[in-house]
């Protein structure tokens, strides 16, 4: 074996193991953590009528548990997404949609 070839030691010391940890950093698993912790929050009464589904490219995907709150839904999503981005230090979502899967 080379010396161009051989591994470096992974770490000498226990700054450098500290100094190797990789932080996380606007991911979309942090993003749905924040946006799970507020739901209820900016929802207020709506919350128990309106599931959260996921996200996916922006648009918020919520799952309403009859007409009349998919109705009030799509009438309050404006000022929704507007509530929820708040909590973001860019926004990030873009619409909402109501899907019954």
């Amino acid at each position: 074996m080379t010396q161009g070839s051989r591994k470096p030691d992974r770490w000498s010391s226990a700054g450098d193991l500290v100094r190797s940890f990789s932080y996380r950093t606007g991911t979309a698993n942090d993003k749905l953590t924040i946006l799970s912790s507020v739901w209820d929050k900016e929802c207020g009464a709506f919350a128990r009528h309106w599931t959260l589904v996921g996200v996916k490219k922006g648009i918020l995907y919520v799952r309403p548990k009859s007409s009349a709150a998919a109705q009030e839904l799509h009438m309050r999503s404006g000022g929704l997404v507007k509530a929820l981005n708040k909590y973001f230090s860019r926004p990030w979502l873009t619409a909402v949609r109501t899907t019954y899967r």
